[in-house]
């Protein structure tokens, strides 16, 4: 019991101690406000300078809070520029832009702050999406092809089986943007698609299900244009809703094609043996492909800075080459004959809803011309 109190009152000493030195940073920085606001231009930037001073600790070992790491680096920068020393107002800028990636000017802000802002790049190099969700395929045949006793088929139906066709992707792309809200993407996805016929053997008044999955890799490369980029609201702060649209394309690898379930009902049943359910073992399906994509979504403003997004978004993805490899349609005899179904000529497009965050990354750095 006694180390149990011991240590609770070494823990409330230690809160204590935070909560002064705390105070005291704030009444630092306070201080040298009022100094600027008094010319004392020296004062503060010998106070930086000194560091053992209660300022200097405050900003070097972590003390301030972020908003108060905002003030002080802005305020140095202001002396220092203020006292024509122009490479260590470019230094505590650039320290301010690592706490404030990318530091809104205030209307009050003197016209040399806003012009050594002009020499730096404060956008993103880069940012960093991370995207997954859910596909709904919505095969679109091209021709239709069955054997002598097969007749209409019907894809992604519920029939006797639950309704087959919804899918999981996920992809990584890298964005840069371009100019007031035009952004380009490019990256790579991860999908998996699925769909499900069901047919009838006519003479025999049998029927049949096959469920094909395909597990893509794909490249995709868009351009993205964003309402409200640059807007901002009356205080000054940009808009957090970002509404926007997109188009691209996308190079597609099939890595796998597979028939999870495919087997004849009524009369004497019959499932597809293990061997014959591999569509890309048997060269039936087309390794590559090329697509073409359209969306909408929208996009908001998280985190204190307001630099990183949250993202709903609504895709439609087009196939323009047929999914099956005409050459090897009636490759499996399994299939064709034994449970009574051939693939039809087919683009395998769909339709999808993800979520997903973006990161901005920075490196603040000079413009070309100030170099």
């Amino acid at each position: 019991m006694k180390k149990h109190l011991i240590a609770i009152g070494l823990s409330i000493c230690s809160l204590w101690s935070v909560a002064q030195t705390s105070s005291q940073c704030a009444r630092n920085l306070a201080e040298a406000e009022l100094a600027f606001e008094q010319g004392r231009l020296s004062d503060i930037i010998n106070t930086y300078n000194n560091s053992s001073s209660g300022f200097t600790k405050c900003l070097n070992d972590g003390i301030f809070s972020v908003d108060e790491e905002i003030r002080a680096y802005k305020l140095l920068t202001k002396a220092y520029l203020f006292q024509d020393d122009e490479a260590k107002a470019e230094e505590m800028f650039v320290n301010l832009l690592k706490v404030d990636k990318e530091h809104q000017l205030a209307a009050e802000d003197p016209a040399e702050l806003y012009l050594l802002r002009d020499k730096f790049k404060t956008e993103p190099i880069l940012r960093v999406a991370v995207r997954g969700g859910f596909n709904k395929s919505l095969p679109k045949v091209i021709q239709n092809f069955n054997t002598f006793q097969s007749g209409d088929k019907r894809y992604n139906e519920k029939g006797n089986d639950t309704g087959f066709g919804i899918g999981f992707w996920g992809e990584i792309l890298a964005e840069r943007h371009i100019t007031k809200g035009i952004e380009v993407a490019a990256g790579v996805q991860y999908r998996i698609a699925t769909y499900e016929i069901e047919g009838e053997m006519i003479q025999n008044d049998l029927n049949y299900v096959a469920k094909n999955t395909s597990n893509m890799l794909r490249f995709p490369l868009l351009v993205r244009y964003s309402l409200n980029y640059d807007k901002k609201d009356g205080d000054g702060n940009r808009v957090g809703l970002l509404p926007y649209v997109f188009v691209g394309g996308s190079f597609d690898l099939t890595l796998s094609a597979k028939y999870v379930d495919a087997r004849r009902t009524g009369g004497t049943a019959y499932t597809l043996p293990v061997g014959s359910d591999d569509l890309k073992a048997e060269s039936q399906v087309r390794t590559s492909n090329i697509s073409l994509m359209a969306g909408i979504g929208t996009r908001f403003r998280v985190g204190r800075a307001k630099v990183d997004f949250f993202s709903l978004e609504l895709r439609y993805d087009n196939a323009l080459l047929n999914y099956i490899n005409p050459d090897n349609r009636w490759a499996n005899e399994d299939l064709n004959y034994g449970i009574g179904h051939v693939e039809d000529d087919l683009t395998l497009n769909t339709l999808s809803i993800s979520f997903g965050y973006t990161r901005s990354l920075y490196i603040p750095r000079k413009r070309k011309q100030y170099r």
